[in-house]
């Protein structure tokens, strides 16, 4: 593990440095005054602050439609692309039948 650590420290010392540029750095700073100047009671609330963190800045509709296409396409594709290469597929689903329930009860 000292190994490991001592190899990554020297490693990341002969790795340059890329600074910031201005741009970036205000943009980082406005968006932290931003955030620390809202109100715990604001009307947006902590379902605006969980659509942040999906996908920040854009309307709630877009990632609710990325996310419906994305299951479209993938029920589309579970149930047209063949497991197997052989015309004879036999799919055992596990709702077939009910669930036998053994509590090791003998009757």
């Amino acid at each position: 593990m000292e190994d490991d650590a001592m190899w990554a420290e020297a490693l990341m010392k002969d790795l340059p440095s890329v600074p910031a540029t201005a741009g970036l750095e205000s943009r980082i700073l406005a968006d932290f005054d931003r955030i620390a100047a809202r109100t715990p009671t604001d009307r947006r609330g902590w379902l605006a602050g969980l659509r942040d963190a999906v996908w920040p800045g854009v309307p709630v509709w877009r990632p609710a439609a990325v996310l419906a296409a994305a299951l479209a396409i993938g029920v589309i594709m579970g149930s047209t692309v063949p497991l197997e290469d052989s015309a004879e597929q036999a799919a055992s689903i596990a709702l077939d039948e009910p669930p036998s329930f053994d509590l090791g009860e003998a009757s």
